[in-house]
Protein backbone atom coordinates (compact mmCIF):
# COMPACT_ATOMS: atom_id res chain seq x y z
CA UNK A 1 0.00 0.00 0.00
CA UNK A 2 1.44 3.56 -1.00
CA UNK A 3 2.53 5.47 2.22
CA UNK A 4 0.30 7.73 3.31
CA UNK A 5 2.63 10.86 3.25
CA UNK A 6 3.10 10.46 -0.02
CA UNK A 7 0.68 13.62 -0.95
CA UNK A 8 0.45 16.14 -3.22
CA UNK A 9 0.86 13.94 -6.37
CA UNK A 10 0.35 16.16 -9.82
CA UNK A 11 3.06 15.60 -12.25
CA UNK A 12 4.94 19.11 -11.44
CA UNK A 13 7.91 17.48 -10.38
CA UNK A 14 11.52 16.56 -11.81
CA UNK A 15 9.80 13.16 -12.28
CA UNK A 16 6.56 12.11 -14.13
CA UNK A 17 3.55 11.83 -11.15
CA UNK A 18 5.95 12.97 -8.58
CA UNK A 19 5.46 16.19 -6.97
CA UNK A 20 8.47 18.64 -5.97
CA UNK A 21 7.01 18.85 -2.33
CA UNK A 22 6.74 14.87 -2.27
CA UNK A 23 10.16 14.70 -3.82
CA UNK A 24 11.68 17.20 -1.07
CA UNK A 25 10.02 15.41 1.88
CA UNK A 26 11.61 12.19 0.61
CA UNK A 27 15.02 14.06 0.68
CA UNK A 28 14.91 15.82 4.29
CA UNK A 29 14.00 12.45 5.36
CA UNK A 30 17.07 10.86 4.01
CA UNK A 31 19.11 13.32 5.64
CA UNK A 32 17.69 12.42 9.21
CA UNK A 33 17.66 8.43 8.14
CA UNK A 34 20.53 7.81 9.97
CA UNK A 35 23.00 10.25 13.04
CA UNK A 36 26.55 8.04 11.47
CA UNK A 37 27.92 11.22 10.60
CA UNK A 38 27.16 12.72 13.49
CA UNK A 39 28.83 10.28 15.44
CA UNK A 40 32.09 10.27 13.51
CA UNK A 41 32.34 13.80 12.87
CA UNK A 42 32.36 13.99 17.03
CA UNK A 43 35.04 11.32 17.35
CA UNK A 44 37.03 13.06 15.25
CA UNK A 45 36.80 15.76 17.11
CA UNK A 46 37.84 13.95 20.27
CA UNK A 47 41.07 12.48 18.51
CA UNK A 48 41.97 15.72 17.34
CA UNK A 49 41.77 17.44 20.30
CA UNK A 50 43.52 15.42 22.64
CA UNK A 51 46.08 15.97 19.98
CA UNK A 52 45.83 19.23 19.54
CA UNK A 53 45.93 20.14 23.52
CA UNK A 54 49.55 19.51 22.71
CA UNK A 55 49.84 22.20 19.98
CA UNK A 56 47.52 25.00 21.48
CA UNK A 57 46.41 23.84 25.13
CA UNK A 58 44.29 21.97 26.68
CA UNK A 59 41.70 24.75 27.61
CA UNK A 60 41.43 25.92 23.87
CA UNK A 61 41.36 22.63 22.37
CA UNK A 62 38.83 20.76 24.35
CA UNK A 63 36.64 24.36 24.79
CA UNK A 64 36.32 23.44 21.01
CA UNK A 65 35.48 20.00 21.59
CA UNK A 66 32.46 21.28 24.21
CA UNK A 67 31.05 23.48 21.91
CA UNK A 68 31.36 20.40 19.01
CA UNK A 69 29.94 17.92 21.50
CA UNK A 70 27.25 20.42 22.13
CA UNK A 71 26.39 20.76 18.65
CA UNK A 72 26.64 17.35 17.83
CA UNK A 73 23.78 16.73 21.00
CA UNK A 74 21.86 18.91 19.50
CA UNK A 75 21.72 17.40 16.05
CA UNK A 76 20.91 14.29 17.66
CA UNK A 77 17.77 15.15 19.73
CA UNK A 78 16.89 16.61 16.15
CA UNK A 79 17.17 12.98 14.82
CA UNK A 80 15.02 11.72 17.81
CA UNK A 81 12.51 14.48 17.26
CA UNK A 82 12.14 13.26 14.13
CA UNK A 83 11.36 9.98 14.49
CA UNK A 84 9.07 11.04 16.89
CA UNK A 85 7.25 13.89 14.72
CA UNK A 86 6.42 12.49 11.33
CA UNK A 87 8.10 14.38 8.08
CA UNK A 88 6.12 15.41 6.20
CA UNK A 89 4.79 17.74 3.21
CA UNK A 90 3.70 20.52 5.29
CA UNK A 91 6.42 20.49 7.74
CA UNK A 92 9.70 19.43 5.83
CA UNK A 93 10.75 23.04 5.19
CA UNK A 94 10.79 23.04 8.85
CA UNK A 95 12.70 19.73 9.33
CA UNK A 96 14.98 21.00 6.68
CA UNK A 97 16.00 24.28 8.53
CA UNK A 98 16.96 22.32 11.81
CA UNK A 99 19.35 20.31 9.55
CA UNK A 100 20.70 23.29 7.60
CA UNK A 101 21.49 25.03 10.99
CA UNK A 102 23.07 22.09 13.19
CA UNK A 103 25.08 21.39 9.84
CA UNK A 104 26.56 25.13 9.20
CA UNK A 105 27.47 25.53 13.12
CA UNK A 106 29.57 21.84 12.41
CA UNK A 107 31.05 22.92 9.82
CA UNK A 108 31.86 26.79 11.31
CA UNK A 109 33.30 24.67 13.91
CA UNK A 110 35.79 22.46 12.01
CA UNK A 111 37.07 25.91 9.58
CA UNK A 112 38.48 26.94 13.58
CA UNK A 113 41.60 24.65 12.99
CA UNK A 114 42.49 25.79 10.12
CA UNK A 115 43.44 29.30 11.43
CA UNK A 116 45.94 27.14 13.83
CA UNK A 117 47.68 26.31 10.29
CA UNK A 118 48.38 30.13 9.77
CA UNK A 119 49.30 31.60 13.55
CA UNK A 120 50.93 28.47 14.48
CA UNK A 121 53.50 25.83 13.50
CA UNK A 122 52.00 22.45 14.39
CA UNK A 123 53.83 19.13 14.01
CA UNK A 124 53.57 17.67 10.63
CA UNK A 125 52.10 14.71 12.37
CA UNK A 126 49.30 17.15 13.12
CA UNK A 127 49.18 18.46 10.21
CA UNK A 128 49.11 15.18 8.20
CA UNK A 129 45.91 13.85 10.87
CA UNK A 130 44.28 16.99 10.77
CA UNK A 131 44.18 16.61 6.79
CA UNK A 132 42.96 13.01 6.80
CA UNK A 133 40.26 14.13 9.15
CA UNK A 134 39.16 17.07 6.79
CA UNK A 135 39.71 14.57 3.93
CA UNK A 136 37.46 12.04 5.52
CA UNK A 137 34.25 14.65 6.49
CA UNK A 138 34.53 15.66 2.65
CA UNK A 139 33.59 11.86 1.74
CA UNK A 140 31.30 11.60 4.37
CA UNK A 141 29.62 14.47 3.22
CA UNK A 142 28.75 13.11 -0.01
CA UNK A 143 26.52 10.87 1.32
CA UNK A 144 25.22 12.37 4.18
CA UNK A 145 24.70 15.71 2.66
CA UNK A 146 24.76 15.62 -1.36
CA UNK A 147 21.05 15.21 -1.83
CA UNK A 148 20.75 19.06 -0.83
CA UNK A 149 23.41 20.20 -3.12
CA UNK A 150 22.85 23.60 -1.00
CA UNK A 151 23.72 22.16 2.35
CA UNK A 152 26.73 19.88 1.23
CA UNK A 153 28.81 22.70 -0.57
CA UNK A 154 27.97 25.04 2.51
CA UNK A 155 29.63 22.35 4.47
CA UNK A 156 32.41 21.71 1.93
CA UNK A 157 32.79 25.02 1.73
CA UNK A 158 33.30 26.24 5.36
CA UNK A 159 35.37 22.93 6.29
CA UNK A 160 37.90 22.22 3.21
CA UNK A 161 37.87 25.65 2.17
CA UNK A 162 39.68 26.81 5.17
CA UNK A 163 41.48 23.76 5.30
CA UNK A 164 43.21 24.07 2.27
CA UNK A 165 44.18 27.81 2.22
CA UNK A 166 45.67 27.37 5.77
CA UNK A 167 47.47 24.29 4.24
CA UNK A 168 49.05 26.64 1.46
CA UNK A 169 49.56 29.92 3.28
CA UNK A 170 51.73 27.71 6.08
CA UNK A 171 55.34 28.33 6.22
CA UNK A 172 55.72 24.86 5.86
CA UNK A 173 56.62 23.03 2.57
CA UNK A 174 54.72 19.69 3.57
CA UNK A 175 51.69 21.36 4.71
CA UNK A 176 51.83 23.78 1.37
CA UNK A 177 52.11 20.33 -0.72
CA UNK A 178 49.08 19.17 1.08
CA UNK A 179 47.44 22.19 0.50
CA UNK A 180 47.76 22.41 -3.76
CA UNK A 181 47.54 18.59 -3.81
CA UNK A 182 43.77 19.01 -1.75
CA UNK A 183 42.51 21.29 -4.52
CA UNK A 184 41.74 18.61 -7.33
CA UNK A 185 40.65 16.25 -4.71
CA UNK A 186 38.07 18.55 -3.00
CA UNK A 187 36.69 19.56 -6.96
CA UNK A 188 36.96 15.90 -7.53
CA UNK A 189 34.58 15.39 -3.84
CA UNK A 190 32.33 18.00 -5.61
CA UNK A 191 31.64 16.14 -8.97
CA UNK A 192 31.53 12.56 -6.84
CA UNK A 193 28.47 14.07 -4.98
CA UNK A 194 26.79 15.64 -7.84
CA UNK A 195 27.10 12.05 -9.29
CA UNK A 196 25.67 10.55 -6.06
CA UNK A 197 22.79 13.18 -5.47
CA UNK A 198 21.48 12.67 -8.86
CA UNK A 199 21.26 8.79 -8.49
CA UNK A 200 19.89 9.37 -5.05
CA UNK A 201 17.05 11.60 -5.98
CA UNK A 202 16.37 9.36 -8.79
CA UNK A 203 16.45 6.33 -7.08
CA UNK A 204 13.85 8.27 -4.71
CA UNK A 205 11.87 8.83 -7.06
CA UNK A 206 11.24 5.99 -8.66
CA UNK A 207 10.60 4.40 -5.12
CA UNK A 208 7.64 7.49 -5.17
CA UNK A 209 6.90 6.44 -8.70
CA UNK A 210 6.32 2.78 -7.33
CA UNK A 211 3.92 3.74 -4.85
CA UNK A 212 2.04 6.25 -7.06
CA UNK A 213 1.21 3.69 -9.35
CA UNK A 214 0.53 0.92 -6.60
CA UNK A 215 -1.67 3.79 -4.98
CA UNK A 216 -3.37 4.26 -8.22
CA UNK A 217 -3.80 0.83 -9.51
CA UNK A 218 -5.59 -0.05 -5.97
CA UNK A 219 -8.11 3.21 -6.33
CA UNK A 220 -8.82 1.71 -9.86
CA UNK A 221 -9.44 -2.02 -8.48
CA UNK A 222 -11.42 -0.60 -6.10
CA UNK A 223 -13.28 1.26 -8.80
CA UNK A 224 -13.85 -1.45 -10.77
CA UNK A 225 -15.25 -3.46 -8.42
CA UNK A 226 -17.82 -1.10 -7.00
CA UNK A 227 -18.93 -0.63 -11.03
CA UNK A 228 -18.65 -4.55 -11.19
CA UNK A 229 -20.82 -4.23 -7.70
CA UNK A 230 -23.42 -1.29 -8.98
CA UNK A 231 -23.63 -3.62 -12.42
CA UNK A 232 -24.33 -6.18 -10.37
CA UNK A 233 -26.88 -4.92 -8.21
CA UNK A 234 -28.59 -2.76 -11.45
CA UNK A 235 -28.82 -6.08 -13.26
CA UNK A 236 -30.67 -7.70 -10.50
CA UNK A 237 -32.79 -4.74 -10.33
CA UNK A 238 -33.82 -4.60 -13.60
CA UNK A 239 -34.13 -8.36 -14.06
CA UNK A 240 -36.79 -8.22 -11.28
CA UNK A 241 -39.08 -5.30 -12.96
CA UNK A 242 -38.38 -7.24 -16.34
CA UNK A 243 -39.46 -10.69 -15.02
CA UNK A 244 -42.84 -9.22 -12.83
CA UNK A 245 -44.45 -8.12 -15.70
CA UNK A 246 -43.06 -11.26 -18.34
CA UNK A 247 -44.23 -13.14 -16.06
CA UNK A 248 -47.78 -12.83 -16.40
CA UNK A 249 -47.09 -12.23 -19.90
CA UNK A 250 -46.57 -15.69 -20.17
CA UNK A 251 -49.07 -16.76 -17.88
CA UNK A 252 -52.16 -14.66 -19.28
CA UNK A 253 -50.65 -16.19 -22.60
CA UNK A 254 -50.43 -19.79 -21.48
CA UNK A 255 -54.00 -19.42 -20.21
CA UNK A 256 -55.15 -18.11 -23.45
CA UNK A 257 -53.64 -20.91 -25.35
CA UNK A 258 -55.44 -23.54 -23.31
CA UNK A 259 -58.68 -21.46 -23.13
CA UNK A 260 -59.36 -21.77 -19.31
CA UNK A 261 -62.05 -18.97 -19.88
CA UNK A 262 -63.73 -21.13 -22.39
CA UNK A 263 -63.33 -21.61 -26.23
CA UNK A 264 -61.93 -19.17 -29.09
CA UNK A 265 -63.95 -19.07 -31.98
CA UNK A 266 -61.22 -17.41 -33.79
CA UNK A 267 -58.13 -20.45 -33.94
CA UNK A 268 -55.80 -17.35 -35.08
CA UNK A 269 -55.99 -16.07 -31.31
CA UNK A 270 -54.85 -19.24 -30.13
CA UNK A 271 -51.67 -19.31 -32.76
CA UNK A 272 -50.76 -15.84 -31.62
CA UNK A 273 -51.33 -16.56 -27.92
CA UNK A 274 -48.92 -19.85 -28.15
CA UNK A 275 -46.37 -17.04 -29.84
CA UNK A 276 -46.64 -15.05 -27.22
CA UNK A 277 -45.80 -17.66 -24.38
CA UNK A 278 -42.71 -19.25 -26.45
CA UNK A 279 -41.46 -15.37 -27.09
CA UNK A 280 -41.72 -14.43 -23.50
CA UNK A 281 -40.47 -18.05 -22.18
CA UNK A 282 -37.49 -17.45 -24.64
CA UNK A 283 -36.65 -13.89 -22.90
CA UNK A 284 -37.21 -15.20 -20.10
CA UNK A 285 -34.74 -17.52 -20.68
CA UNK A 286 -32.54 -15.02 -21.58
CA UNK A 287 -32.34 -12.85 -18.66
CA UNK A 288 -31.65 -16.15 -16.94
CA UNK A 289 -28.66 -16.80 -18.76
CA UNK A 290 -27.52 -13.14 -18.07
CA UNK A 291 -28.23 -13.08 -14.51
CA UNK A 292 -26.24 -16.62 -14.59
CA UNK A 293 -23.17 -14.65 -16.27
CA UNK A 294 -23.28 -11.75 -13.88
CA UNK A 295 -23.30 -13.83 -11.05
CA UNK A 296 -20.58 -15.60 -11.99
CA UNK A 297 -18.59 -13.11 -12.84
CA UNK A 298 -19.24 -11.40 -9.24
CA UNK A 299 -19.15 -14.79 -7.40
CA UNK A 300 -22.57 -14.93 -6.35
CA UNK A 301 -23.04 -18.79 -7.31
CA UNK A 302 -21.99 -21.58 -5.44
CA UNK A 303 -21.81 -25.23 -6.41
CA UNK A 304 -24.81 -27.62 -4.51
CA UNK A 305 -22.77 -30.91 -5.07
CA UNK A 306 -23.98 -34.24 -5.09
CA UNK A 307 -22.94 -37.93 -6.19
CA UNK A 308 -24.53 -38.26 -9.47
CA UNK A 309 -24.43 -40.92 -12.17
CA UNK A 310 -24.00 -39.59 -15.27
CA UNK A 311 -25.65 -41.77 -17.42
CA UNK A 312 -29.28 -40.39 -15.65
CA UNK A 313 -28.43 -37.11 -15.74
CA UNK A 314 -27.26 -37.49 -19.97
CA UNK A 315 -30.90 -39.30 -20.34
CA UNK A 316 -32.58 -36.10 -18.62
CA UNK A 317 -30.67 -34.09 -21.14
CA UNK A 318 -31.72 -36.50 -24.22
CA UNK A 319 -35.37 -35.94 -23.05
CA UNK A 320 -35.36 -32.53 -23.05
CA UNK A 321 -33.70 -32.01 -26.67
CA UNK A 322 -34.99 -35.04 -28.37
CA UNK A 323 -38.74 -33.06 -29.28
CA UNK A 324 -36.57 -29.78 -30.74
CA UNK A 325 -33.95 -32.37 -32.77
CA UNK A 326 -36.71 -34.23 -34.22
CA UNK A 327 -38.45 -31.38 -35.54
CA UNK A 328 -35.78 -30.06 -37.37
CA UNK A 329 -35.47 -33.41 -38.60
CA UNK A 330 -31.91 -34.59 -36.58
CA UNK A 331 -31.11 -37.70 -35.57
CA UNK A 332 -29.86 -37.39 -31.61
CA UNK A 333 -28.20 -40.08 -30.27
CA UNK A 334 -25.98 -40.60 -26.71
CA UNK A 335 -23.70 -43.09 -26.16
CA UNK A 336 -22.64 -43.65 -22.43
CA UNK A 337 -19.79 -45.71 -21.42
CA UNK A 338 -20.64 -48.68 -18.98
CA UNK A 339 -18.83 -48.68 -15.98
CA UNK A 340 -18.50 -45.26 -15.20
CA UNK A 341 -18.28 -44.02 -11.25
CA UNK A 342 -20.88 -41.92 -9.51
CA UNK A 343 -19.67 -37.62 -10.09
CA UNK A 344 -19.59 -35.32 -7.47
CA UNK A 345 -21.04 -32.38 -9.19
CA UNK A 346 -23.59 -29.88 -9.09
CA UNK A 347 -26.63 -31.38 -11.28
CA UNK A 348 -28.35 -28.56 -11.90
CA UNK A 349 -25.46 -26.66 -13.58
CA UNK A 350 -23.77 -29.71 -15.39
CA UNK A 351 -27.40 -30.60 -17.11
CA UNK A 352 -26.97 -26.33 -17.64
CA UNK A 353 -23.76 -26.89 -20.03
CA UNK A 354 -25.43 -30.29 -21.81
CA UNK A 355 -28.45 -28.44 -22.73
CA UNK A 356 -26.46 -25.35 -24.05
CA UNK A 357 -24.09 -27.23 -26.01
CA UNK A 358 -26.61 -29.76 -27.35
CA UNK A 359 -29.05 -27.16 -27.75
CA UNK A 360 -26.50 -24.95 -29.84
CA UNK A 361 -26.12 -28.24 -32.14
CA UNK A 362 -29.85 -28.19 -32.37
CA UNK A 363 -29.88 -24.64 -33.70
CA UNK A 364 -26.69 -24.76 -36.21
CA UNK A 365 -26.95 -28.17 -37.72
CA UNK A 366 -29.24 -28.64 -40.92
CA UNK A 367 -32.01 -30.91 -41.37
CA UNK A 368 -30.70 -34.36 -41.72
CA UNK A 369 -27.60 -33.80 -39.83
CA UNK A 370 -26.56 -36.13 -36.25
CA UNK A 371 -25.80 -34.99 -33.21
CA UNK A 372 -24.09 -37.24 -30.83
CA UNK A 373 -23.52 -36.55 -26.96
CA UNK A 374 -20.30 -39.07 -26.13
CA UNK A 375 -19.78 -39.77 -22.74
CA UNK A 376 -16.37 -41.61 -21.63
CA UNK A 377 -13.58 -41.69 -19.33
CA UNK A 378 -10.34 -40.61 -21.08
CA UNK A 379 -6.77 -42.01 -20.44
CA UNK A 380 -5.58 -39.53 -18.40
CA UNK A 381 -8.97 -40.55 -15.93
CA UNK A 382 -10.86 -37.47 -16.65
CA UNK A 383 -14.74 -37.47 -17.87
CA UNK A 384 -14.76 -36.40 -21.01
CA UNK A 385 -18.72 -35.19 -21.74
CA UNK A 386 -18.61 -34.34 -26.28
CA UNK A 387 -21.39 -32.60 -27.84
CA UNK A 388 -20.79 -33.73 -31.41
CA UNK A 389 -22.94 -32.54 -34.55
CA UNK A 390 -22.59 -32.60 -38.42
CA UNK A 391 -23.64 -29.09 -38.77
CA UNK A 392 -21.95 -25.07 -39.73
CA UNK A 393 -18.77 -25.52 -38.12
CA UNK A 394 -16.76 -22.59 -36.71
CA UNK A 395 -13.82 -21.14 -38.39
CA UNK A 396 -10.67 -21.26 -37.33
CA UNK A 397 -10.78 -16.81 -36.50
CA UNK A 398 -14.19 -17.04 -34.49
CA UNK A 399 -12.80 -20.59 -32.87
CA UNK A 400 -10.78 -18.32 -31.03
CA UNK A 401 -13.26 -15.44 -29.68
CA UNK A 402 -16.70 -17.36 -30.04
CA UNK A 403 -16.55 -18.18 -25.95
CA UNK A 404 -16.10 -14.98 -24.67
CA UNK A 405 -19.53 -13.10 -23.46
CA UNK A 406 -21.87 -11.74 -26.40
CA UNK A 407 -19.74 -13.09 -29.01
CA UNK A 408 -21.66 -14.78 -31.63
CA UNK A 409 -20.00 -16.20 -35.14
CA UNK A 410 -20.70 -14.33 -38.41
CA UNK A 411 -22.42 -17.07 -40.53
CA UNK A 412 -25.98 -15.84 -42.10
CA UNK A 413 -27.55 -18.42 -39.84
CA UNK A 414 -25.66 -18.00 -36.72
CA UNK A 415 -26.68 -14.73 -37.11
CA UNK A 416 -30.12 -15.06 -37.90
CA UNK A 417 -30.92 -16.91 -34.60
CA UNK A 418 -32.08 -16.13 -31.33
CA UNK A 419 -29.50 -15.84 -28.47
CA UNK A 420 -27.16 -13.45 -27.01
CA UNK A 421 -23.99 -15.19 -27.46
CA UNK A 422 -24.07 -16.03 -23.50
CA UNK A 423 -24.16 -19.93 -23.75
CA UNK A 424 -20.82 -20.99 -24.10
CA UNK A 425 -19.41 -18.47 -22.32
CA UNK A 426 -21.60 -19.23 -19.24
CA UNK A 427 -20.98 -23.08 -20.02
CA UNK A 428 -16.84 -22.05 -19.75
CA UNK A 429 -17.16 -20.71 -16.48
CA UNK A 430 -19.55 -23.37 -14.99
CA UNK A 431 -16.87 -25.98 -15.86
CA UNK A 432 -14.47 -24.39 -15.02
CA UNK A 433 -15.94 -23.65 -11.14
CA UNK A 434 -16.23 -27.23 -11.69
CA UNK A 435 -12.29 -27.35 -11.99
CA UNK A 436 -12.85 -28.64 -15.19
CA UNK A 437 -12.65 -27.17 -18.74
CA UNK A 438 -14.74 -26.68 -21.49
CA UNK A 439 -13.00 -27.10 -25.45
CA UNK A 440 -14.20 -26.53 -28.90
CA UNK A 441 -12.63 -28.69 -32.11
CA UNK A 442 -14.28 -27.54 -35.34
CA UNK A 443 -14.21 -27.16 -38.88
CA UNK A 444 -15.79 -25.07 -41.15
CA UNK A 445 -18.79 -26.80 -43.43
CA UNK A 446 -18.25 -30.38 -41.53
CA UNK A 447 -19.60 -29.49 -37.72
CA UNK A 448 -18.35 -28.71 -33.96
CA UNK A 449 -17.18 -31.02 -31.35
CA UNK A 450 -17.28 -29.60 -27.72
CA UNK A 451 -15.63 -31.64 -25.19
CA UNK A 452 -16.51 -30.62 -21.24
CA UNK A 453 -13.92 -32.47 -19.29
CA UNK A 454 -14.46 -32.72 -15.42
CA UNK A 455 -11.14 -33.85 -13.56
CA UNK A 456 -10.49 -37.42 -12.51
CA UNK A 457 -10.70 -36.17 -8.65
CA UNK A 458 -14.33 -35.96 -9.06
CA UNK A 459 -14.96 -39.45 -10.08
CA UNK A 460 -16.17 -41.47 -7.14
CA UNK A 461 -14.30 -44.68 -7.93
Amino acid sequence: MADPALEGRGGTGPLFGVSKDTLDTERVRYLYRSTASVLASTFAAVVLAYIGADVVGPSLAYGWLACVVVVSALRIYAWFASRGRRINSLNYGQWLLYFETGVLMSALLWAAPAILLVISDPPLETIALFTAMIGALAAGAVFSFAIWPRIFLIYLGLVVGPAIVGLILSDQFFARTIGIAAIPYAGAVVIWGRVVARMLIEGIGLRLENYALASDLAMARDHAREIDRTRHEGFASLSHELRTPLNAIIGFGQAIEAELWGPISNRRYVEYASNIVHAGEHLDNLIGQAMDLSRLESGGISLEEQDVAIAALASDCEALIAARAKSQGLTLTVEVEEGLPLVRCDPSKVRQIIINLLSNAVKFTPTGGRILLSIRRTLDGELDIAVSDTGLGISREELKRVMEPFVRGDHAQVRASEGLGLGLSLSRTLAELHGGSLSLNSTLGEGTTAHLYLPEARLRD
